[in-house]
Formats: structure tokens, C-alpha cells, sequence
């Protein structure tokens, strides 16, 4: 019993005289973070990517952050290529400069870089992609590719120069919009925003400002033939009365409305999805990235937007006449928009 006791006091001295001591954190490797959506559609010449980097120190988290360096790699360090790709053949090449938002942060450092370029037609879709990040400084190299998503069509119910109308016509009840489009070439997923934009004219101080409400349709993923959606009229209502505060000070006329479809890639679809919030019991969250030597995203996606008018009736600006009568009489916003019913 004794040699036992011996034995376990000179292993507790023994363990207990080691340097308990240990390194959290491993050698600093450089970890490039990139999230970019070349986009062929008819409302985007300007094209960016945004590039960041990871970071990890001695110091406490919060206050790393709190360093532009510590996200954002020194401009100067990078270029920033995309490659135009035909037949494996490299055919044209743009190199993206940088720009630089300085925002304020209330914890974190906000300042926001991202890397842009301007080129007329050259986003086709016979060519595939490649994104070319080299770090001057460390030599280290990020890489991409993607296709690009070549147009979009409505389908063949649906003509944007008709007038959008939300309310039947004998003023007796809402109305729906059906909505329908074809599918197109690398398009997984599909969201649709009609956009509605009106002034106010201030009646004392007589300032006319304008203003733009989007309202935003649930992603739809394609699974076959021709795709659509419904707008139903009693939600378009109930969205512009929650948006719109009332204000018996102003006056509101209604100035014109959008479509806008946005198509985005199954790239897209899988990051979107990957990325939702966990409302599960198991807390751990899948990683997806496209990027070589690096995390994040770049894939493509293609935004397209039209005005919507009547061919007939250019005054009526895409509203029914019914639809007016409905937000100057019965929406309680302050309408005044002149139209012959």
C-alpha cells in the first residue's frame, strides 16, 4: 500500500511540475475569402467581386476587428483577373481595380473593398470564366470558374407592356396576376420583385421627394417546363399600406412600377441554402465553397428588368384604372393620382 501511495504522489509531482501551458493558435496561413456574381443582365455594367481575407492573432477577436487589416488585404498586394475562356482557349482577360467604402463600425471595422471592372459584351455565354487572384507579396494564388447565365424570356402569358391590375375592374374585390416565365440556360433558381415607386409633395414646405418599395417574391427553383407565380392582390395592398407610412402632411402620386426577375445558378441555390440559418437540434453547419485555395463563392446570376406600360394607355404608367381607385380611395396613404375611370 505504502509503494502505492509513493508511486501516485511521484506521478502527481511529475505532472503537476510540467508547463500546462499551450499554443492555441496554429502557424498563420493565409485564407482568402471571395464572394462574386458576374451578371450578363440588362440593369448591370458595373461588375464586382468582393475579396477578403480570414485572421487570427494573440490578441482578443473583438479587438483584431476592430483593424481594417485584419480583413482586407492591401490593395496594392493583389491582382485581380478574370480570364474569358472559349474551347479551353483563354480569348480576353479584364483586370478588376480596387474600391474602397469607409464605413463606421460600431464594433467591427466596416470598411468595405471590392474589386470592379467595366466591359461591354464581354460576358457571353459560349465562354466560361475564371477568376485569377495572386497575392504579389506571398505568391500565393486563388482561383475560380464559372458559366455564365445567357438572358431570360417571360413566357408566353405574360407581356410587360400590359397594365399590372390588383383590383377587378367593377371595384368588387381584389385581383390576382399571374406571372409566368421559361427556364434558361444554367438558371436553378428564380426570384421575382416588383418594384413600385411614387413621390410625396410635402404640403408646407412644398418639397417633392421620391421614393422606391420593392416587393420581394420567394425564391422559386426549377423543376420543369414553363415556370410561374401568382400576385395576389389583397397582399400587394396590405404591402404598400405596411410600407407606407401614413402622413396627412404629403401628398403621394404614384409615379411608375417595375418587374425585375433575378435568375441565379445551382452554385448560387447551394450556398444560399447551406448558408440559412440552423433551426435545428445539430448545430453543425456544412461548408460550401467553389473556390481553389480559398472559401466562398463566385458563380453568376442574371438580372432582368422592365418597365411596365401600356401600349395603349401611356398615362396609366402599368396600374390598372381600377388599381388607382383602389390606392387613392381605399388605401389610406394619401394617393392623389389623376386617371378617367
Amino acid at each position: 500500500m505504502n509503494i502505492f501511495f509513493s508511486l501516485l504522489i511521484l506521478i502527481l509531482c511529475f505532472f503537476s511540475s510540467c508547463d500546462n501551458d499551450f499554443e492555441v493558435n496554429s502557424n498563420w496561413e493565409e485564407v482568402t475569402i471571395v464572394y462574386g456574381l458576374l451578371d450578363a443582365g440588362n440593369s448591370n455594367s458595373s461588375q464586382e467581386v468582393r475579396i477578403n481575407k480570414a485572421f487570427l492573432g494573440q490578441m482578443d477577436a473583438y479587438e483584431m476587428a476592430k483593424y481594417k487589416d485584419s480583413i482586407n488585404f492591401d490593395t496594392t498586394n493583389l491582382n485581380v483577373t478574370i480570364y474569358k475562356i472559349k474551347n479551353n482557349i483563354v480569348i480576353d482577360s479584364v483586370r478588376l481595380h480596387p474600391e474602397i467604402t469607409v464605413r463606421n463600425g460600431d464594433v467591427f471595422n466596416d470598411t468595405l473593398v471590392t474589386y470592379k471592372f467595366f466591359k461591354d459584351n464581354f460576358l457571353q455565354s459560349s465562354s466560361s470564366y475564371e477568376l485569377n487572384i495572386k497575392n504579389k507579396n506571398s505568391q500565393n494564388i486563388v482561383s475560380s470558374f464559372t458559366n455564365i447565365i445567357p438572358n431570360f424570356s417571360w413566357g408566353t402569358q405574360f407581356k410587360p407592356f400590359y397594365n399590372i391590375g390588383f383590383y377587378k375592374n367593377d371595384l368588387s374585390d381584389y385581383d390576382d396576376k399571374q406571372i409566368n416565365w421559361r427556364n434558361v440556360d444554367y438558371g436553378q433558381i428564380y426570384q421575382l420583385n416588383l418594384e413600385f415607386n411614387y413621390s410625396e409633395i410635402n404640403q408646407i414646405s412644398g418639397e417633392t421627394t421620391f421614393h422606391s418599395l420593392d416587393w420581394i417574391q420567394p425564391i422559386e427553383i426549377y423543376t420543369s417546363g414553363e415556370m410561374s407565380t401568382k400576385l395576389e392582390g389583397d397582399l400587394f395592398f396590405k404591402f404598400l399600406k405596411d410600407n407606407i407610412q401614413k402622413n396627412n402632411d404629403v401628398e403621394r402620386v404614384f409615379e411608375s412600377i417595375y418587374i425585375e426577375m433575378t435568375v441565379g445558378t445551382e452554385e448560387l441555390n447551394t450556398y444560399i441554402n447551406v448558408n440559412k440559418p440552423i433551426t435545428g437540434i445539430v448545430q453543425e453547419r456544412p461548408v460550401y465553397t467553389n473556390i481553389i485555395n480559398g472559401i466562398g463563392l463566385f458563380s453568376s446570376r442574371y438580372t432582368h428588368r422592365d418597365l411596365i406600360l401600356n401600349s395603349q394607355d401611356q398615362d396609366n404608367k402599368g396600374l390598372t384604372n381600377a388599381t388607382h381607385y383602389y390606392i387613392n380611395n381605399q388605401l389610406d396613404r394619401n394617393f392623389n393620382y389623376p386617371f378617367d375611370f
